[in-house]
């Protein structure tokens, strides 16, 4: 960050400029267990692709690994009726990560056009060769109890494999893509309440986490309490890919206010490393850094989580690449290359990554002004207030 202030010359000896990292932790404030590492699942329904991915989690050293359930393919015609291809693959998955050391954190989600909630006119009566295409399955349940038999399926089948159970996938995404409808608070509540007790009658040892929302603003998750969602699930998934230590901090703070001490699961987070000169700074619709960038934010996440004992996990999306025209943020390229963010993961393993620094600043003089700057973390949010003579004259973020 860099600031110029035009002030009187006499007065520049009392210019006093702080920088604040309002994520609190980049220095150590005693020792705790580290959240466990884990890697994002493929999507992939070819068992060579998802093969090739686990192995490339287990080089890694993720100990959890988590995997999509995607309801509208599992039971794609009616409750009860699975597709066996589809049980098939995920039988594979969750079987394949705990032959590799690791278990599954599984996220139900998409729901089948038998229970969604789209309009009439995307439903289309359920019929035809694509009953379950995206404009359909991004929508609500239309009643919250549909989910349960699947829910508690899943959970009882593979509950000595699974580190969680996570319900849904971004119910606040502007986007829509996962959770359409009205209401989104509220209705988001009613499944989790519908779930937790069937859930944990099928798994008890099975932590179901709830919340999975990207917003690091703490709206989402106050209007869950306000919904009372509290005490119907065991821990809160968060997905935060810009400013991941704040959202954290503001998470907490906001779960403290509520008297909730359940745990944080960092459910997806990762840096997108697409930056080339002259190229757009922004795929698809995350912004783009340097290899390099990507791997110190990945460094400074992972040992600032080592003083958040309440992050139970870490799951960096992504394991590898997506084909041309997706996203970057793997640890390996779409053709199994390792990249600089898999060495960064490995030196925080190993336990030979530089700590992350506090935030610096700087404050000199040019010309008839006085330069302020500074450096932070890229995974932070850093608030930069320049005083003088008691007198605030500059904050910045």
């Amino acid at each position: 960050m860099r600031a110029l202030l035009s002030l009187p010359r006499p007065a520049r000896r009392l210019v006093v400029a702080t920088a604040v990292a309002t994520a609190a932790g980049l220095g150590p404030s005693g020792r705790a267990d580290a959240a466990v590492f884990g890697l994002q699942g493929t999507s992939s329904s070819l068992q060579t692709t998802s093969d090739r991915d686990l192995d490339l989690a287990e080089r890694s050293g993720a100990r959890v690994y988590r995997v999509q359930a995607t309801w509208s393919a599992l039971e794609p015609i009616a409750r009860g009726i699975r597709d066996p291809g589809a049980l098939a693959l995920l039988d594979h998955l969750v079987a394949g990560a705990a032959q590799r050391g690791m278990r599954t954190i599984l996220v139900l989600s998409s729901t089948p056009c038998w229970a969604s909630s789209a309009p009439a006119s995307d439903r289309g009566g359920c019929v035809g060769p694509t009953p379950n295409r995206f404009a359909v399955t991004r929508y609500q349940p239309a009643a919250a109890n549909s989910a349960v038999p699947i829910a508690t399926f899943l959970a009882a089948r593979y509950r000595s494999n699974l580190a969680a159970f996570q319900v849904w996938n971004e119910p606040d995404q502007s986007n829509e893509n996962y959770w359409a409808g009205p209401d989104k608070v509220v209705n988001y509540v009613k499944l989790v309440r519908a779930l937790y007790r069937p859930l944990k009658r099928a798994a008890p040892s099975v932590p179901v986490i709830a919340g999975s929302f990207v917003g690091t603003n703490g709206r989402w998750l106050q209007a869950m309490y306000d919904a009372r969602a509290n005490g119907f699930y065991d821990g809160l998934a968060v997905q935060f890919y810009n400013a991941t230590l704040n959202g954290l901090r503001v998470t907490r703070e906001v779960q403290r206010r509520n008297r909730d001490a359940t745990p944080l699961w960092l459910t997806e987070w990762g840096f997108t490393d697409c930056y080339r000169k002259g190229e757009p700074l922004v795929q698809i619709d995350q912004p783009c850094v340097t290899p390099a960038s990507a791997a110190r934010g990945i460094i400074d996440v992972l040992t600032a989580l080592k003083t958040r004992p309440w992050v139970r996990a870490a799951v960096l999306y992504n394991t590898s690449d997506d084909g041309p025209g997706g996203y970057t943020f793997g640890l390996f390229t779409a053709a199994g290359r390792p990249k600089a963010s898999y060495t960064a993961v490995r030196r925080v393993l190993t336990g030979v990554a530089r700590t992350p620094k506090a935030p610096t600043v700087r404050v000199g003089r040019v010309g008839g002004g006085v330069v302020v700057s500074g450096t932070a973390s890229r995974a932070d949010v850093v608030t930069l207030r320049v005083t003088q003579a008691g007198v605030l004259r500059l904050r910045t973020v």
